[in-house]
């Protein structure tokens, strides 16, 4: 059985604080292969789309994809993607580019379920479009460059995604 939820963007009001040029909305859809048995593993896959009402995706996209306790991130890829796994969170960006309507590559999340794991639980994730300007900020007291600035554009995507943990089944033998 597959669950699949979708949280499409919403759009940020009023213009960048940057004055520049963003695209449109990203969807971001999760799909899993769960039930997941407790003990086991299972695969989380996760999509960017380039809303069809939208510029089309431009600039860098990031997400950010959140585990629960009972479910540890043991691997994350996608062709394009840079992915890092932190504890629980899986970061992926990538500077792929699409038009409106067409999405990015897949993202694969492997999953391990913990043993003691029961019931519902929930993942959640974020994109968001990441421009980050490479001019320096410059502190006026030193008069001296502060680094790269990173903004980001309109609201980023959410989802959500519940998987049911059933019971590990006993081996006889």
């Amino acid at each position: 059985m597959t669950v699949a939820m979708t949280t499409a963007a919403t759009t940020a009001v009023g213009p960048p604080t940057s004055g520049a040029d963003y695209p449109g909305d990203l969807i971001l859809t999760t799909v899993h292969d769960g039930p997941f048995e407790a003990g086991g593993t299972g695969t989380f896959s996760i999509d960017v789309t380039a809303s069809p009402e939208s510029a089309g995706i431009t600039d860098p996209t990031e997400v950010t994809y959140y585990f629960p306790s009972g479910l540890t991130p043991v691997s994350a890829s996608g062709t394009g993607w840079r992915c890092r796994i932190t504890a629980r969170i899986v970061d992926c960006d990538t500077r792929g580019l699409v038009a409106p309507g067409f999405q990015l590559p897949r993202i694969t999340v492997g999953v391990a379920v913990s043993r003691t794991a029961s019931g519902t639980l929930t993942a959640s994730g974020r994109a968001v479009h990441a421009v980050r300007d490479v001019q320096d900020v410059i502190d006026p007291a030193t008069e001296t460059g502060t680094g790269t600035r990173m903004e980001t554009g309109p609201a980023p995507a959410t989802v959500a995604s519940t998987v049911q943990i059933v019971p590990a089944t006993r081996r006889t033998g």
